[in-house]
């Protein structure tokens, strides 16, 4: 299965999932108790699933750089910091003689290796300068997330208040207009990874590549 046919995966079944939410909350036969629990379900999940497929996404994209580099001198700038995030953590945490002698060995070891990124975090709450930070350590442009800043980050804010019990009762056009914030970032998050993975210092087989419309 290629990075496309996993991130298209992916996304299906989280869009299966928000369509059968959606489906009750815009039912009538529920008490006003029934559709504050739905809507606060609703919103939660909504943000589950922002967060859950930005850090799929994500980690599949270094995934499959760390699997075709063999080395992280090609890698882009802040693609190569992230890669190295654990070198440079433990070169800062030694002794001035030890710094040293590793900084004359550097160029012929760690940095030569093929890339060992850290795990994607997201921080338990993805706020767009979180995942703009990620996006930028990915060398991936997304704008929807700049677009939807607002949005986003009424979505975190409301996902930390149901969960520290405090009421949340939206009503169905705010929670649409929410969703459809998402799919945007998400959606266009999908076509940057593709798009990034095809140019330089990327290189996808042909076989590999998959059509992203099939989703929408």
């Amino acid at each position: 299965m290629t990075i496309i046919d996993e991130l298209t995966a992916d996304l299906d079944w989280r869009e299966t999932e928000l369509a059968l939410m959606k489906v009750f909350l815009q039912r009538q036969d529920f008490s006003p108790k029934q559709h504050e629990v739905l809507t606060r379900a609703a919103w939660s999940l909504l943000y589950s699933h922002y967060e859950g497929f930005c850090k799929f996404a994500l980690t599949l994209y270094f995934e499959q750089i760390a699997n075709a580099q063999k080395s992280c001198i090609v890698l882009p700038a802040k693609t190569k910091i992230f890669a190295m995030t654990k070198e440079i953590k433990r070169l800062k945490n030694l002794p001035a003689e030890d710094f040293i002698n590793s900084l004359e060995q550097f160029a012929n070891g760690p940095i030569a290796c093929a890339p060992e990124f850290p795990d994607v975090d997201t921080k338990s709450n993805l706020w767009p300068n979180v995942l703009e930070e990620l996006l930028e350590y990915a060398d991936i442009e997304c704008p929807a997330v700049d677009h939807n800043r607002q949005l986003l980050k009424s979505l975190v804010t409301s996902r930390n208040g149901i969960a520290h019990g405090e009421k949340i009762f939206e009503e169905i056009k705010k929670y649409q207009v929410m969703e459809n914030a998402v799919y945007q970032v998400l959606y266009e998050l999908a076509f940057a990874i593709e798009t990034r993975l095809q140019n330089k210092p990327f290189k996808a087989e042909d076989d590999a590549q998959g059509c992203l419309f099939d989703f929408l």
